[in-house]
This record gives structure tokens, C-alpha cells and sequence, in this order.
């Protein structure tokens, strides 16, 4: 996990939360190959047990509904893992991609308003939306993540931190302290 992002790191940068696609994300793939996989185991057994003289036909169709269910279950693996992202000291950083990789980065200074998104059944099986809003109106959501609080509240918290520069010198995302009223009226001596 995360074998990518770590190799895209600057020096002296730090993963602080490393996340992944939720299990949702690839329940059509594991589904459909199921299905394959028991009119498979079905189509053998009828070829045994029930039309011995039709076996090599229902034979060969349970052999390749049981093939085509491993490759839409390999498939839905692909998926769900071609996807990781991490949010370091700095930036967010989301890959997308197996053979064509797409790398995007959002430097958290950036970042003003994180955002979930979760319907009824996405909090019963612990998975949502996250959308941060950066500078300019710009926005970039992740989809169907597993514990989308947690990579918000992590966000959040790396958001509000104060940052360090190379020079050892640190700089807040927000004000740097709070203003004062101007008192208009001189002290009596």
C-alpha cells in the first residue's frame, strides 16, 4: 500500500494517513463473479448428475463460466487497488492507475473546506465521499473510501497544524494572530 506515494515523497516529508477504496467500490466485480462462478459449479454438476449425455457441453460451459468469474473477480481487485491515497505532512497526495498513472497532489495550504458526503447505507457499511475544496473554487473528490470521518478529521487536523519550512521556521494556513480593536481614547496620566 502506498508504494507509490512513498517513492513521490520530498525529502523530509512524512505520511501521516495512508487510505483505500472501500470494499463497496468493487461489490458489482465480486458479485457478478460470483454468479459466474456458481452457474459454473452448476453446469459441472448437471453434466455429472443429471445430463451425462450432454456432459462435454455443460462441462465446457461450467469451465468457462468458472474462468470468466475468476477474471471479473481479478478485475475487481485491479480496481480497488489501483487507487491509493495519502495525506503527508505537506499535500494530499491521490494514484490512480495501474499502467497509466495518474498522480494528484493538493498542497494543504490550499485546502480551505473539507467536505463528506455519506447517504444512510454508506454509513451502515463505513464508506463515503470526501471533497476538499481548494483556492479558487477548485475541488477534488475521492469516492467510496473506507473511514471517510477519519480522513477528514486528518485533513482537518493537518490543515489547522502549523506548517514548517525548510528553513526551520513555522507559518500558520490561517491568521497568524489575532487582530486587536484600535482604542481610540488616550490614557489620562
Amino acid at each position: 500500500m502506498a508504494n507509490y506515494i512513498k517513492r513521490s515523497l520530498e525529502e523530509g516529508e512524512q505520511i501521516i494517513f495512508s487510505g483505500r477504496l472501500h470494499w463497496s467500490a468493487i461489490f458489482k466485480y465480486t458479485f457478478s463473479a460470483f454468479v459466474l462462478v456458481l452457474g459454473g459449479a452448476a453446469c459441472i454438476w448437471l453434466a455429472y448428475y443429471q445430463y451425462p449425455e450432454q456432459k462435454d457441453a455443460f462441462l465446457y460451459s461450467g469451465i468457462a463460466l468458472l474462468v470468466l468469474g475468476f477474471i471479473i473477480w481479478i478485475i475487481g481487485r485491479l480496481v480497488r487497488t489501483r487507487t491509493e491515497f495519502a495525506v503527508t505532512d505537506t499535500r494530499f497526495v491521490q494514484k490512480d492507475g495501474i499502467f497509466n498513472i495518474k498522480l494528484t497532489e493538493i498542497p494543504l495550504a490550499r485546502i480551505e473546506t473539507v467536505n463528506l458526503y455519506r447517504s444512510l447505507w454508506q454509513r451502515i457499511i463505513g464508506t463515503g465521499c470526501v471533497e476538499m475544496v481548494g483556492s479558487g473554487g477548485t475541488s477534488h473528490q475521492v469516492h467510496c473510501i473506507e473511514n471517510p470521518m477519519k480522513v477528514r478529521k486528518t485533513i482537518v487536523a493537518s490543515i489547522k497544524k502549523p506548517q514548517t519550512s525548510p528553513t526551520g521556521q513555522t507559518s500558520q494556513t490561517g491568521p497568524t494572530s489575532p487582530i486587536k480593536p484600535q482604542n481610540n481614547e488616550t490614557a489620562e496620566s
